[in-house]
C-alpha cells in the first residue's frame, strides 16, 4: 500500500487519478477475504502452507489406501497382478515428497492435476486386477479400511497438524488484511477524507476475528465457509463507504498540483532538448515552445503566491497547450526525415517523454 502511495506522490498523477488509484487499492484488498492479489506475497506464502498441510494428510490417507489395494490384489493374483499398481504408486509418493519444495498455487494445482490421474490410473487398475482374479470388492474395501484403521494415529497426527496450520495462518492472514484496510482509511484521514463510516465498518469486521478463530477451532468447513461469508459481505460494504466518499477538492490544492507537475515535466523535456541539441539536432522550434511553457508556469507560480488562483489557472491552461505543441513537436521529429542519427536509447525516451506529454495533457484538460 505505502508503494502505492508513493507511486501517486512521485509520478505526477492528477487528483481525479489520485482519488481513483487509492479507492481502487482499498476495493482490491477490501472486497474479497479469499482471493489473493499479486502484492500479497505474505499472504500467498501463509495460504501455500495451508495447502501443503492440507495435502500431506490427504495423500498419507490416500498412500495408505493405495497400499491395502496392492496387498489385497497381490494376495488373490499370487503377486502377478501387483506390477502396474506399484508403479503407479511409486510415481505417486515421487509427486507427494515433491510438494514440501513447492511455493506457489500454480505449482500446487498442477501438482494436484498429476496425483489425480495417477489415482484415477490406480483406481481403473484396480477394477482391471478385480475382475481378472475374481476379486471380491467387499473384501477390498474392508482391508482398507483395516488399513487406515491401523494407520490412524500417523493420519490423525497429519491432520491435526493441518488444523494448526490453517488455524494460525486463517487468523494472520485476516489480520494482515485488517492491518492494511487501517492503513488506507488512516492514510485517506490524513489527506481530509472523512472516514468516521467507513472505521465503523471496519470495526464490525474485526469483531468477526473471534468468530472466525471459535469457526477454526470446530474444524467445521460449513461454519468457516459462514464466516468468511459474513466477513466478505461486511467487506463489500466497506468497499462502497469508501467508494462513494465524496470530498471536494480545493481549487488552489488542484493549482498547486499542476504547478509541480509542469515543473517536472519542464525538467525532463529540457533534458531531451539537451540531448537532441548535442548529436548535431536542429532544435531551435523545441526550444521556443519550451521557453513559453516555461514563462506561463512562472506566470502561474506568482499568480498563485498573489492569491489570484483563477489567472493561475489561466496561466495553466495556457502551459497545457504549449505541453501539446511539445508532443506534437516530438512526433514529427520522430516521424520525420533527418540527417542525424538518433540512438534507440535516445528514441525511447522521446517516445515516453511523448506519452507522458500526452497523458498529462489529458489529465489537465478534465481537471483545470
Amino acid at each position: 500500500m505505502n508503494d502505492i502511495l508513493s507511486m501517486i506522490k512521485d509520478k505526477g498523477f492528477g487528483i481525479k487519478s489520485q482519488l481513483f488509484v487509492i479507492a481502487t487499492a482499498v476495493l482490491l484488498l477490501l472486497v474479497s477475504t479469499s482471493c489473493v492479489h499479486a502484492e500479497d506475497y505474505p499472504i500467498l506464502d501463509k495460504q501455500v502452507e495451508v495447502r501443503q498441510a492440507h495435502l500431506d494428510w490427504r495423500t498419507k490417507v490416500q498412500q495408505v489406501g493405495m497400499e491395502a489395494v496392492i496387498e489385497y490384489i497381490g494376495g488373490i493374483s499370487n503377486g502377478t497382478g501387483t506390477s502396474k499398481l506399484s508403479s503407479l504408486l511409486e510415481d505417486f509418493k515421487s509427486k507427494t515428497e515433491e510438494m514440501d519444495s513447492l511455493t506457489t498455487h500454480i505449482a500446487l494445482n498442477n501438482e494436484l492435476r498429476q496425483l489425480k490421474q495417477i489415482t484415477s490410473q490406480f483406481r481403473q487398475e484396480t477394477r482391471s486386477q478385480l475382475v481378472s482374479n475374481h476379486g471380491k470388492a467387499g473384501e477390498l474395501v474392508a482391508q482398507v479400511k483395516l488399513a487406515l484403521e491401523e494407520s490412524s494415529d500417523e493420519i490423525n497426527s497429519l491432520k491435526d497438524k493441518y488444523w494448526e496450520i490453517r488455524k494460525e495462518n486463517e487468523l494472520a492472514i485476516f489480520d494482515l488484511r485488517l492491518d492494511r484496510a487501517r492503513t488506507i482509511l488512516d492514510k485517506l484521514e490524513e489527506n481530509g477524507y472523512d472516514v468516521a463510516a467507513a472505521q465503523d465498518k471496519l470495526a464490525e469486521i474485526e469483531a468477526m476475528r473471534a468468530d472466525l478463530e471459535s469457526a477454526l477451532d470446530s474444524q467445521d468447513n460449513m461454519q468457516i465457509l459462514s464466516v468468511h461469508a459474513s466477513i466478505l459481505k461486511l467487506s463489500k460494504e466497506l468497499a462502497e463507504i469508501v467508494r462513494d466518499l465524496q470530498v471536494e477538492i480545493p481549487e488552489d490544492a488542484k493549482v498547486r498540483h499542476w504547478i509541480r507537475v509542469g515543473e517536472r515535466v519542464l525538467e525532463r523535456t529540457e533534458t531531451i532538448i539537451s540531448e537532441l541539441e548535442m548529436i548535431g539536432m536542429d532544435v531551435s522550434e523545441l526550444k521556443e515552445i519550451h521557453q513559453k511553457a516555461g514563462d506561463e508556469l512562472s506566470d502561474a507560480q506568482s499568480k498563485f503566491d498573489e492569491g489570484d488562483i483563477d489567472g493561475a489557472k489561466e496561466s495553466l491552461e495556457n502551459l497545457r497547450q504549449y505541453f501539446d505543441e511539445l508532443r506534437n513537436t516530438y512526433i514529427e521529429l520522430l516521424s520525420g526525415e533527418s540527417e542525424v542519427e538518433i540512438s534507440d536509447e535516445l528514441v525511447a525516451k522521446i517516445e515516453n517523454t511523448e506519452s507522458a506529454l500526452k497523458e498529462t495533457v489529458e489529465e489537465m484538460e478534465g481537471e483545470l
